[in-house]
């Protein structure tokens, strides 16, 4: 028997055993394309949490500098009073010495 005698006696398999051929290329060309999208996400999302740490560094790091600016900026509000006050005492004793 030939080949072309095998085909014509399963004319009826030949293209479903391509389709299935078909269909199985077709699918585990689909499962390896999913599978490299989810690689690939999997690293953007290392990417991300490494980003996200290093944004919450410097977040830490403003606050720290904006509590030290506060303070600074609390303790020349307190001298300024105390120089206020300390030029209203020179002024009175200077009206007394005026006297």
């Amino acid at each position: 028997m030939n080949l072309v005698d095998l085909l014509k006696k399963n004319i009826v398999m030949v293209p479903i055993v391509a389709s299935v051929l078909v269909g199985t290329f077709t699918g585990v060309r689909y499962v390896v394309n999913l599978t490299d999208t989810i690689n690939a996400s999997e690293q953007n999302i290392i990417n991300l949490e490494r980003d996200l740490k290093v944004a919450e560094k410097k977040i830490t790091e403003l606050n720290t500098r904006l509590s030290s600016a506060e303070a600074t900026w609390q303790m020349a509000e307190n001298l300024y009073r105390q120089l206020a006050d300390q030029v209203r005492e020179h002024d009175y004793d200077i009206k007394d010495l005026n006297r």
